[in-house]
């Protein structure tokens, strides 16, 4: 895959509780030109994400499964913030996609990831919010 030229406003946060993971994604995401932040579990992540400034990152990239906040939680918080709520999630699990719906989502995809697959979700979303920060 080509290496594309970083962009302001395109920061991505990877949360997910194996540092393997988490690695993989924050290389192959920098490599496609994102800024890369990280966080081990939900509790870390909204605390990143309060330090951050407003608008960033352009999407976070969230597993479910994880100790002291899990993705389930991270996403009622985040829900319930309203600086938070706005900011885009994909769900990345080893899990098959649970039965009750999880709602404010870009999408749901299954580990193993196609790398692909993730990096064109992450394309459109954050292209399409700095569009939409453009425009205003």
């Amino acid at each position: 895959m080509p290496r594309r030229k970083k962009a302001a406003n395109e920061t991505v946060l990877v949360v997910d509780d194996d540092p393997l993971i988490r690695e993989s994604l924050s290389e192959l995401l920098d490599h496609w030109g994102y800024a890369v932040l990280q966080a081990e579990n939900g509790r870390r992540a909204l605390d990143v994400l309060k330090k951050v400034p407003p608008r960033t990152p352009c999407i976070v990239v969230l597993d479910l499964a994880m100790p002291v906040l899990d993705g389930h939680q991270f996403l009622k918080y985040r829900a319930e913030d309203p600086i938070l709520r706005d900011i885009p999630v994909v769900v990345v699990s080893g899990n098959p996609r649970p039965i009750q719906p999880l709602e404010g989502i870009e999408a749901y995809l299954q580990k193993p990831l196609e790398a692909e697959l993730l990096l064109e979700i992450i394309r459109r979303t954050c292209d399409e919010k700095l569009g939409a920060l453009k425009s205003v």
